[in-house]
């Protein structure tokens, strides 16, 4: 059965340096910076977290270190960060990775926020996260194709999954059935859920009100891909 990792976030009051995987705060880079750019804007995106490439759930790669950037999107629906192919987001591996898309080699930029609704208007508060892992075996990949949602049991199993976050394991599929990459040559790095205005979330990520997002690894760990879907 694949192996997972659990995530639970932990906020910390000091920035984190060392290269352990986190979410929020700036990069720590282990090659020379990359920060990749928005296509459709042209500014850099907005750093997400970085995942170190462990050997438990990950084996036999030369990377050590992926990096997840999402574009910024303050205009909702004009940039696709939900389409790997759209230069709106961007999975980087480090060292020996490939991207080819524009990127700055600059240290810091935008980060993680939480939002809350201030004077009328939205506000940002950066924040930065620990995580604590639990590991465990994951259902084979198709596993949750065909839930019948009549079948209370079923429904809440499937749920739970969708809704975990997790390393590795196999991607649970969200009723709109994401087109992900093939699986022969592609592996989960991250399932990711947010959900906007939620107080219950600990950061801000626009997937819109129900979305859940996935990271991919090649087979060889050389590239990466990432998408989201309601």
């Amino acid at each position: 059965m694949p192996r997972k990792a659990t995530i639970t976030y932990r906020e910390v009051t000091a920035p984190i340096t060392d290269p352990v995987t986190k979410f929020g705060g700036q990069p720590v880079w282990v090659s020379q910076p990359c920060w990749p750019l928005s296509r459709r804007y042209g500014t850099p995106m907005q750093f997400v977290c970085q995942i170190v490439l462990s050997t438990e759930l990950f084996a036999g790669l030369e990377g050590q270190m992926a990096y997840l950037f999402m574009a910024d999107d303050y205009e909702p629906g004009v940039a696709w960060t939900w389409d790997p192919a759209d230069g709106e987001n961007a999975l980087i591996i480090q060292p020996g990775g490939r991207w080819e898309g524009p990127s700055v080699p600059v240290v810091e930029g935008l980060s993680l926020y939480r939002r809350t609704w201030t004077d009328a208007r939205w506000a940002g508060t950066p924040c930065e996260f620990a995580v604590d892992l639990r590991t465990g075996d994951d259902p084979e990949a198709r596993t949750w194709d065909n839930v019948d949602p009549d079948d209370p049991s079923a429904w809440s199993a499937y749920m739970a999954a969708l809704f975990e976050d997790k390393l590795g394991g196999t991607p649970v599929p969200t009723v709109n059935e994401p087109k992900f990459p093939d699986a022969q040559n592609w592996r989960l790095l991250l399932q990711l859920n947010t959900k906007v205005n939620d107080a219950d979330d600990p950061f801000f990520l626009n997937f819109a009100s129900d979305g859940v997002g996935y990271a991919f690894l090649s087979q060889d760990g050389h590239q990466g891909t990432f998408l989201w879907s309601r």
